[in-house]
């Protein structure tokens, strides 16, 4: 079997990270307590460390889309995701980044309130785009990428780090 190894230095040559290149798993990841893909795709994959979530929307278990337009269906949604999150070993505060798709992006304020519940602090990088036309015709889906495991959240001065 073919073996590597990746070792990745800083500035000054020290050892950072090493990585055994032989074996990567990928886990499919499935919540019961969300509808289940409209598609070909899983809900979400881990890949090391990594979780990466697929779109969800505002839909309940039965694939319904909540009633009550974007702010509704942003919550549900938002819900959804933290049941993935869960499902995959990780939590809201482990998600690196967001992709925020909307139906309309005057919504976009009425969206926020929600998703800052949702985010309190610490908030994941994140972009957001208007799209033609989302999956159902809802009027949000959100993707995102979040760590499994213990996760340590800290402040970065790049000043500090020169």
């Amino acid at each position: 079997m073919f073996k590597s190894s990746v070792n990745f230095l800083n500035k000054s040559g020290q050892k950072l990270l090493s990585s055994k290149m032989s074996k990567v798993v990928k886990a499919i990841v499935t919540s019961p307590k969300i509808y289940k893909p409209v598609g070909p795709y899983s809900q979400a994959v881990v890949a090391n460390n990594t979780l990466y979530v697929s779109g969800v929307l505002g839909c309940d278990v039965d694939t319904k889309l909540v009633a009550g337009g974007t702010g509704a269906q942003a919550r549900k949604a938002l819900e959804n995701l933290r049941h993935v999150l869960e499902a995959g070993g990780s939590k809201m505060e482990a998600v690196v980044k967001t992709t925020i798709l909307m139906a309309n992006i005057e919504d976009f304020q009425e969206f926020n309130k929600v998703y800052a519940e949702f985010f309190p602090k610490n908030c994941p990088a994140r972009a957001a785009y208007q799209v033609a036309k989302l999956p159902m015709n809802a009027a949000i889906e959100i993707e995102a990428i979040a760590l499994v495991g213990d996760v340590v959240v800290e402040e970065f001065n790049a000043n500090s780090h020169i």
